[in-house]
């Protein structure tokens, strides 16, 4: 059954889903210009994951860091003869700190829709973190295409064009063309804002 939904999730878009198959671990780390994202979960069932996730927000006037635990469930799924969709949610709780202050407790609220056949990939994806001193949000619209399909075991490759805004900073858009590339349980993605930031993410599951 484990090796089945592996394959699901590998012939189809291969994305930092926040729920995997039962019993996986999930390692999420991300970078642009202006946030750092670390994020690490263990999916106790095919519907829910527990773990934790830290996020960084770098801008010109100051930083802010939120760092918490956080439990995603899978919402609904939709399996189709060549395609899968998801909707997710998520729930934080931690601290979160600005520069020179002291730690104040925070919320994190995170929803996810996405839609995936062996060609094209689609979703949709917000993290809002909200404390005393620091309000910040994360709201991405993906779309991608596959140049080939190829199976799990071997190298795919993805075209993705990203839009982002994070809220507090001062650019209201960024346009993101990436490459992804994914083989079995890794998963990398490469890319650079029209801005000229770099963007790294990185994932594993096992």
């Amino acid at each position: 059954m484990k090796s089945i939904a592996m394959l699901l999730l590998g012939t189809l878009g291969a994305a930092a889903h926040p729920v995997s198959f039962e019993g996986a671990w999930q390692i999420m780390l991300g970078s642009t210009d202006a946030v750092q994202n670390l994020e690490a979960y263990h999916s106790y069932s095919s519907q829910a994951a527990f773990g934790f996730h830290a996020m960084r927000f770098e801008d010109e006037r100051d930083d802010d860091l939120y760092t918490g635990l956080q439990h995603n469930w899978l919402l609904k799924r939709w399996n189709m003869p060549e395609a899968q969709a998801n909707i997710y949610v998520g729930l934080g709780a931690g601290v979160a700190k600005q520069d020179g202050d002291s730690a104040t407790p925070a919320g994190l609220g995170f929803f996810r829709a996405d839609y995936e056949t062996r060609r094209i990939y689609t979703a949709f994806e917000t993290k809002l973190i909200g404390s005393e001193d620091v309000s910040r949000g994360v709201t991405s619209l993906s779309f991608g295409v596959a140049p080939y399909k190829a199976d799990f075991e071997h190298l795919n490759t993805w075209l993705i064009l990203q839009l982002e805004h994070v809220s507090g900073m001062e650019d209201d858009l960024d346009i993101i063309p990436k490459v992804r590339f994914f083989k079995g349980p890794y998963f990398l993605e490469l890319g650079c804002s029209l801005d000229g930031d770099p963007v790294v993410n990185f994932m594993i599951h096992f």
